[in-house]
């Protein structure tokens, strides 16, 4: 998004991509529209990407073509695979599993990380990193906010 608001780098979770292929009303969806359309850069991992083709493939295979689209759309900023240092200075305050999505999004540096599982990037994982962690949602409800506080949003890279 532009200076005015302050999103420039937006860091998604599998769930958030599976979430956005599969429907095409949620907050999800308008995350990746909004990305697309340019108002901030989407950022995200290699394992995010293959977590969310793997799912959907096992779970979703009728919007497989929808996130092929979108992936193919999106101008994509792929963080670094993280080191094992990085995944285990992490692990400590949130599921192994989700450890290399939280050192891939720390390294990023985004100004938001979206994700549908605030079961473990919780309030805490969110402090001791120093990271934004909103649902789509919150972060839709968040633009519609800065919009009707008169910041309109523009196109910058």
């Amino acid at each position: 998004m532009s200076e005015q608001t302050g999103l420039r780098k937006v860091f998604v979770d599998a769930n958030v991509l599976i979430a956005g292929a599969d429907s095409r009303s949620g907050a999800s969806h308008a995350v990746l529209v909004l990305a697309e359309i340019g108002l901030f850069q989407l950022a995200t991992c290699r394992q995010v990407l293959d977590e969310a083709e793997r799912n959907l493939r096992k779970k979703l295979p009728r919007a497989l073509p929808n996130f092929a689209l979108q992936m193919s759309l999106l101008p994509l900023h792929i963080v670094p695979v993280p080191s094992p240092d990085e995944v285990r200075r992490w692990a400590v305050i949130i599921e192994p599993k989700d450890a290399p999505i939280l050192a891939a999004a720390v390294s990023a540096r985004p100004d938001r990380l979206l994700t549908l599982n605030i079961r473990d990037f919780t309030p805490q994982v969110a402090a001791a990193t120093g990271l934004i962690i909103q649902t789509p949602g919150e972060f839709i409800q968040e633009i519609r906010s800065m919009i009707s506080a008169g910041l309109p949003p523009s196109i910058s890279k």
